[in-house]
């Protein structure tokens, strides 16, 4: 509100400015860390094996309790998973950037004012850069953390890049890590003859005719 009194809003009215302001904060902040949660219930019901190890882990590690600050930091698969589940689905598929003076990239030479788009998930699936199985589930890639899974740390940015990375990062994964939690310590998923796989370039990356899963009860 004291932003929109003071600032320096550009074509924006302070009305406007506040608007958009909670648009990213409901997109950020809701959207995007339910649509790569819908994404991973996708990967473990379309992945057995590993839907078994990461509910023994957690039926290990929590013992059927609600997971809590320490139990959450003590499971490793479940942190491996939302990893590789970040990797092939993330929820922003593109990260943006002005050139603010002429830059030289390689052999490219990028002039002033230029906006550069990277398309995430052609980043995140590039077998120079993750191997040959750059387009499969594979949390076991992350077992000795980013920089044991592929040839360069910088080539896996679901959240961004550099200081304008996503401040809210953190929440994101622990919301995450608490859901499949909670749902694969109460239910056994399996993909739905129904279920479409589609993803659509919305505004995020989305499931375009939704997700069909079988849920049963443990």
């Amino acid at each position: 509100m004291e932003s929109a009194k003071t600032g320096e809003l550009g074509p924006s009215t302070p009305d406007q400015y506040i608007v958009d302001n909670c648009k990213d904060v409901y997109l950020a902040g809701f959207e995007v860390t339910a649509v790569a949660t819908l994404w991973g219930l996708v990967l473990l019901a379309s992945n057995p094996e590993w839907q078994a190890r990461l509910r023994a882990e957690i039926l290990e590690v929590c013992g059927g309790h609600v997971p809590d600050t320490n139990m959450l930091g003590k499971m490793k698969l479940l942190k491996m998973v939302i990893q590789e589940v970040l990797r092939l689905y993330p929820g922003v598929a593109f990260v943006s950037r002005q050139t603010l003076k002429d830059v030289k990239l390689g052999d490219i030479l990028v002039p002033k004012g230029v906006n550069i788009w990277i398309w995430i998930p052609a980043l995140h699936q590039d077998p120079e850069l993750w191997g040959s199985d750059a387009e499969k589930f594979n949390p076991e890639r992350f077992a000795n953390g980013i920089s044991g899974a592929c040839k360069s740390p910088n080539a896996y940015i679901p959240f961004g890049v550099g200081t304008r990375m996503c401040p809210g990062q953190n929440l994101a994964i622990t919301e995450m890590k608490i859901l499949f939690t909670i749902i694969l310590s109460h239910f056994f998923l399996s993909i739905s003859p129904n279920y479409l796989h589609s993803p659509r370039l919305n505004l995020l990356l989305e499931p375009e005719y939704g997700v069909n899963l079988i849920i049963r009860k443990i």
